[in-house]
């Protein structure tokens, strides 16, 4: 026996049958962050540098001598890793998407990230520490409620709601499984814009059955904005598949959560 993890596999079951990998290639999905980042290796998401920045994390200040204020990556997923990358090492930095309605030209800005009670305690009670939550992490508890549990209610709710299919039409069962976004770069030779879903939604007729529909989608938590270079790949992708938009609201938790569903249409 030896340790080779590529001579290994991990079984995945569902509703207790054994959940065989799929063969379906997706030629669009396609790994596209390496370490480490450069600004301009890959095009698409541009964030500006905001003032007050390069005080805070000297390591910035060559990319901006470089590159101006204007930063370009591949996505936003591309962007927040760069931030994460100088962070280690110099002052913590973010990501901020720039609102639908922002005159501004750009996917995004590169703050300073000024949130010490999501580091250190906001308060301290004798042994209890309490922290602030932070955008990023309420956005990531959103997404983990719908996502992260052993069944994702909601999404199958939908999905039977959506093909209204009758018990006949379905030989094998309906199966439907929820995998991990991966980068899609959507559109022409004309314009493209990159996009990494939050997840996609295969469904079935059994699980080695043909594919009767697929969801990408992406998911806000409370009032997130949708960012504009999300919304330009999500409308070009709808050309061609079904996208949706899903909007969590996790206000009532522990006890309640709501979410809406809507689904992306193309431009006319």
């Amino acid at each position: 026996m030896h340790d080779d993890e590529s001579d290994t596999s991990q079984l995945r079951f569902e509703d207790g049958e054994l959940v065989e990998p799929s063969s379906e290639v997706e030629n669009r999905d396609v790994d596209h962050i390496v370490d480490p980042i450069e600004p301009g290796d890959r095009t698409g998401f541009v964030v500006e540098v905001k003032p007050g920045v390069l005080d805070v994390n000297g390591t910035l200040v060559d990319a901006v001598e470089a590159h101006s204020r204007i930063l370009e990556f591949g996505s936003r997923t591309h962007a927040e890793s760069y931030a994460r990358q100088l962070s280690t090492s110099g002052g913590s930095l973010r990501i901020q998407a720039a609102a639908e309605n922002d005159p501004s030209e750009v996917d995004a800005y590169l703050l300073a990230d000024h949130s010490p009670s999501i580091k250190e305690p906001a308060h301290v009670d004798g042994d209890t520490w309490t922290f602030d939550i932070g955008a990023n992490l309420y956005g990531a508890l959103g997404e983990a409620i719908l996502l992260e549990a052993p069944r994702p209610h909601a999404i199958h709710y939908f999905v039977r709601q959506d093909l209204t299919l009758d018990e006949g039409e379905v030989e094998n069962g309906l199966k439907v499984d929820v995998q991990p976004g991966r980068f899609l770069s959507v559109g022409d030779d004309e314009g493209r814009n990159n996009w990494v879903p939050d997840c996609k939604v295969v469904v079935k007729d059994g699980w080695n059955g043909p594919v009767l529909e697929r969801y990408f989608c992406e998911i806000k938590t409370g009032n997130a904005s949708f960012e504009r270079s999300q919304i330009a790949a999500m409308e070009q992708l709808a050309r061609e598949e079904r996208v949706l938009k899903i909007r969590m609201l996790i206000e009532e938790l522990p006890d309640q959560h709501s979410l809406r569903i809507h689904e992306v249409e193309s431009p006319a």
